[in-house]
């Protein structure tokens, strides 16, 4: 997926209070630039359930602010197909005591959306629905602070298993937790990227994938109207962290998930612009994204490479939670590094061909099959050195046979 940009202190922020238009934007402002302060310097494992709380009160009273918006943009499209006014259409309508003919063709004054323009506070229905969707991921994953942190070695292991898919399927039960947040460690000269992910609707799964800079501009933003990238809507900015949809497999089923459209959600950056700034948006395909999340996925399955503990964290001002119950322990994630007889299959078998020189082996995921449940599960074969013992090691990719 190609490298971050290195850790970065966040900008200072001016004096801000929660009032007037945008209120929803300023929800626990100084407990969200303490979770700044610590993404600036590298976050730590116990760090986890302050950075949850801060996605939290950026994201959930935003999400809350949109849903009324959101969802109605599906019964203004029944409408204009079948002239059936539902319930969220009548209650706009009722809110604002006019028809709900003059709610349909006036959407841009009652409701702002319409033709996308900033200066008026306008934008498109679809990304209405995409923004919406994206809040609702961010403060989906934080419901149950299930809160994860990979090591420096584990993310490695992490992304390396994203370049290639298992192929295989993937179910709500196979998830590390229905919803939750996580930290992937890049060490000191590479900012973390964090992992969101939420189950919305049954099958439906949520992931969102941002560097620690992104994050920390989602969490400074205070919804005021200034030039710039992201989406306007009633004198608002609105900085939606990126993501995906997908369909969960079927319990009864090998088929892997499968992608889905959102809302045709695409950012929207001013030319003005540089394209170091844009750090909410890598750029990363929807591909790349469900790739990394599935990876993630898997690798903490693989009980031989990869150690899960949990760390205790005490509540209060340790660790910056804004609770004085118990909280939930984090699971650290960690490389358990193999032994060399069992780094990877370097056993020939009964091959009858013979080789005359030894090759590396890329680490890739391999699909095994469980006829008791009727479908396959990952297991990821390492990094290895193939071919016999003692002859000379060929660095290209293609291998002599004789």
């Amino acid at each position: 997926m190609g490298k971050s940009k290195k850790k970065r202190k966040p900008a200072a922020a001016a004096p801000r209070r929660v009032s007037g238009v945008g209120g929803q934007f300023r929800h626990d402002l100084a407990l969200r630039d303490r979770a700044r302060m610590a993404l600036a310097g590298g976050l730590k494992p116990g760090q986890m359930p302050l950075l949850l709380d801060a996605l939290d009160a950026a994201a959930t009273p935003v999400r809350d602010h949109l849903e009324p918006f959101a969802l109605v943009v599906s019964d203004l499209e029944e409408y204009r197909r079948s002239r059936r006014v539902g319930r969220d259409l009548a209650r706009w309508a009722q809110f604002y005591g006019v028809s709900a003919d003059t709610l349909l063709f006036n959407r841009e004054n009652y409701l702002g959306m319409g033709a996308e323009d900033p200066h008026k506070g306008t934008l498109e229905e679809r990304f209405m629905v995409a923004m919406y969707c994206a809040y609702r991921c961010t403060s989906g994953s934080t419901t149950d602070r299930h809160a994860y942190y990979a090591s420096e070695e584990m993310t490695a292991l992490i992304l390396a298993g994203s370049e290639t898919s298992a192929d295989v399927s993937v179910t709500a039960a196979d998830l590390p937790s229905p919803a939750g947040v996580a930290y992937l460690d890049q060490g000191s000269d590479e900012e973390g990227l964090v992992l969101m992910w939420h189950i919305a609707y049954d099958e439906l799964l949520t992931v969102q994938l941002v560097p620690a800079s992104g994050v920390d501009e989602f969490l400074a933003n205070d919804g005021t109207h200034r030039p710039g990238w992201g989406y306007i809507h009633a004198d608002c900015r609105y900085l939606p962290i990126p993501g995906i949809e997908a369909f969960l497999s079927a319990p009864d089923t090998d088929e892997p998930p499968v992608l889905r459209p959102v809302g045709g959600f695409t950012p929207t950056v001013h030319p003005d612009v540089p394209k170091e700034k844009r750090t909410l948006y890598q750029g990363w395909t929807a591909e790349q994204m469900l790739r990394v999340f599935l990876s993630f996925t898997h690798m903490i399955r693989q009980e031989k490479l990869v150690e899960s503990s949990g760390i205790a964290v005490p509540a209060g001002k340790s660790s910056g939670v804004r609770t004085t119950r118990a909280v939930p322990p984090v699971t650290f994630l960690s490389y358990r590094r193999a032994s060399s007889e069992s780094a990877g299959p370097a056993k020939t078998g009964t091959s009858t061909r013979n080789y005359t020189r030894r090759w590396a082996v890329r680490g890739h995921w391999k699909r095994q099959w469980y006829p008791s449940e009727n479908r396959h599960h990952p297991m990821w074969i390492e990094s290895y050195i193939a071919g016999p013992e003692g002859a000379p090691l060929k660095t290209s990719d293609k291998v002599r046979l004789l």
